[in-house]
């Protein structure tokens, strides 16, 4: 019998295979709109049959990024979106038999990499008001502690992370030869960020993506910064050419219109503002906080209103344990999309 890795074999995955193209996406915090037509269109006419039979180059990204972030693209290493960075950094500094800390409920993907990699998982819980206690995460960094991942705005809830406790969580894990994983999936929705620790901490990474505001989750782009050693570490077990020419063409426009930047801030802010305030006057318990999504709970079970919603062509997400079993994810837009949630939504709810 040939060799299959033992944390691979029995690994648990559920994997996507559901035509996304023709719904109203609310359900993965993608852009549901996407970018404006007229952008897509300009960047369009860049691609030519040369463009596309060309190797990919990923300098003059690392340098935009570099200069939109206020450090030096030897700081960067540009990623097939984000997932990929936290494969990678698993991969190197993910010490087989030592632990993975994160708060619960968060990210799905990093239990899994925790397993692929035969880390142990330890989680610290959401108070039950929906805040998380830093105290309760410095009590668990000890000898063992191989990686620490904070999520900021975290996802699903939102909730973020003062500069004092995640310094506090970056420095007891330096103590203990940990490293510290700050993911900002969720950045500009939410404007503070952690990146500049990066030139204080040895032990820090910091994750951005394409997917989220910048409305690229197809192409698959995002980056980890860091200090030069540990991206000279990622960049080791990249694979050659990791990023395609298309994805890196869209992430070089994107970043040269700080304008659009802004455009689309305000629509997703827009829209989260006048679905929380449809919802609370509605009389429904809802959690808004940071990052382009609401929580809230609805009358009737979860999953009946998910599968109704879905048959309308409208996709959110629910919980059905933990903290959140019972409580409806939607993920935000513009007001228009907000707005086609739901009426939809209610006349389901109210049956």
């Amino acid at each position: 019998m040939y060799y299959v890795n033992r944390h691979i074999k029995d690994l648990y995955r559920v994997k996507f295979h559901d035509e996304r193209g023709n719904v109203l996406r609310l359900d993965m915090n993608e852009n549901p709109e996407g970018l404006p037509a007229e952008f897509v269109e300009q960047v369009k006419k860049k691609i030519t049959p040369s463009f596309l039979a060309t190797y990919p180059e990923k300098d003059r990204l690392a340098a935009l990024l570099a200069e939109h972030n206020g450090i030096t693209a030897d700081n960067i290493s540009i990623t097939c979106g984000s997932d990929e960075a936290m494969r990678l950094i698993f991969q190197c500094f993910g010490e087989e038999g030592r632990e993975l800390l994160t708060v619960t409920p968060t990210f799905e993907m990093y239990d899994v990499y925790a397993k692929m990699f035969g880390m142990v998982h330890e989680t610290v819980d959401y108070n039950d008001d929906f805040t998380l206690s830093a105290e309760s995460v410095l009590a668990k960094i000890n000898e063992n502690t191989g990686v620490v991942i904070l999520l900021n705005p975290n996802s699903p809830i939102g909730v973020c992370w003062s500069e004092a406790e995640a310094r506090a969580i970056i420095e007891k894990a330096a103590e203990n030869n940990a490293v510290v994983v700050v993911d900002e999936a969720y950045h500009y929705f939410y404007e503070s960020t952690f990146m500049p620790l990066i030139h204080e901490y040895d032990n820090l990474l910091v994750l951005r993506t394409f997917s989220k505001l910048y409305s690229c989750a197809g192409l698959r782009i995002g980056y980890v910064s860091g200090n030069e050693q540990m991206i000279h570490y990622i960049d080791n077990a990249e694979s050659t050419f990791n990023v395609n020419n298309v994805a890196i063409l869209f992430a070089e426009e994107l970043l040269k219109r700080p304008e659009l930047n802004e455009q689309l801030v305000r629509i997703e802010a827009d829209g989260r503002r006048w679905l929380t305030n449809s919802l609370i006057e509605a009389g429904y318990n809802v959690f808004s906080a940071e990052g382009n999504y609401v929580l809230f709970k609805p009358k009737r079970p979860s999953c009946e209103i998910v599968a109704e919603l879905k048959k309308k062509g409208i996709w959110v997400r629910d919980y059905s344990k933990g903290i959140l079993e019972g409580w409806v994810r939607v993920s935000t837009g513009s007001v228009k999309c907000m707005e086609r949630f739901y009426k939809a939504f209610v006349e389901i709810d109210e049956i």
